[in-house]
């Protein structure tokens, strides 16, 4: 038996917003994506693109996770992770839930749903957002169908359709 070598990609924790955007009055996350295209700047294999919130988002297909992306974001926000890891809490909001909720309609509150439904005891509350030990987490999804904000999400589209 072969032991498989694991993929990396790199991962993007913040999905952006409508209320992100600079335009949008009296909303901004000062944790998430700021749009600058430095880690679309920086990937030689055009894996990076700008999505439609202002959040820069990896085309998982195309990323080898060499880390330049990784380098060259200042909200330090881009990770590499196993590319078989399906789900994740895609915010790095750090404010407490009130205004996490004020400056993005997709931040993490903290509310520890996630946490108190995981079987695994994968998922911890750090800095007011939650964070998944790939280690632990087997992908049964509970984190995710329980998330009121919609905050984990499916990478991979095993449970539902992905972006």
């Amino acid at each position: 038996m072969k032991n498989k070598v694991p993929r990396f990609v790199a991962r993007v924790y913040c999905k952006g917003c409508e209320h992100s955007q600079p335009d949008a009055e009296g909303k901004d996350c000062t944790y998430g994506c700021i749009g600058c295209g430095g880690c679309v700047e920086s990937c030689k294999l055009h894996a990076i693109t700008i999505g439609e919130h202002g959040a820069a988002v990896v085309d998982e297909k195309k990323c080898v996770g060499c880390g330049l992306c990784i380098k060259a974001c200042p909200q330090d926000i881009i990770h590499k992770v196993a590319a078989d890891h399906s789900f994740q809490p895609l915010c790095s909001n750090r404010d407490a839930a009130a205004a996490a909720k004020k400056a993005c309609d997709n931040s993490c509150i903290g509310c520890r749903i996630c946490e108190k439904n995981c079987p695994m005891g994968a998922i911890t509350i750090e800095g007011n957002h939650a964070v998944i030990d790939e280690e632990l987490c087997t992908d049964c999804g509970f984190c995710l169908v329980k998330c009121p904000r919609g905050v984990i999400e499916d990478v991979r589209g095993l449970i539902c359709k992905n972006r």
